[in-house]
């Protein structure tokens, strides 16, 4: 039994991306936006988070991020999917894996001032049923907080763990 291409299967039967991003340079185009966006988060928020109302509003815009990395990475792996062998789709993959640890890496920032936040603070914010999950979080990863720059190291070494998958794909 052959293995068929992608470009032989009728339409109907492919991903449809476009809810997500029209064509590759629009995804281009919204990598960019994001890092823009994480930017501006990161000018903001970095060295600045210290309330309840400082972190209340960060998790406000972080949450616009997320949205973004969430579609940037299913664009970015979902083609590869249905055809290993095309290198457009594994350069869209790389882009997109790129763009996550990129992004991972510079908010960092926000997950080191969560875990070094007064226990008051996390309080008051575990008590808004949209941050119960984080805050519940976050007060986990006290216990095996490894400081700033170790963090910081592990999250740029994320995409290193995908290697083996990457020599198949």
């Amino acid at each position: 039994m052959e293995q068929k291409h992608r470009s032989e299967f009728p339409e109907k039967e492919l991903w449809d991306l476009t809810a997500l991003y029209q064509d590759r340079e629009d995804f281009l185009r919204a990598i960019e936006k994001a890092r823009e966006d994480i930017n501006q988060f990161s000018r903001d928020y970095k060295g600045n988070l210290h309330t309840f109302e400082d972190f209340e509003k960060a998790f406000a815009e972080l949450e616009q991020i997320y949205i973004q990395m969430s579609h940037i990475g299913n664009y970015g792996f979902m083609p590869q999917t249905t055809d290993y062998s095309n290198d457009e789709f594994a350069n869209i993959a790389q882009a997109g894996m790129e763009f996550e640890t990129d992004a991972s890496v510079a908010l960092t920032f926000f997950d080191d001032a969560l875990v070094a936040a007064d226990e008051e603070v996390l309080d008051r914010l575990g008590k808004l049923p949209h941050l119960t999950a984080a805050i519940r979080q976050a007060k986990i990863k006290k216990a095996h907080y490894l400081g700033a720059d170790v963090e910081k190291a592990l999250t740029n070494l994320g995409e290193v763990f995908y290697s083996p998958q990457d020599i198949y794909t």
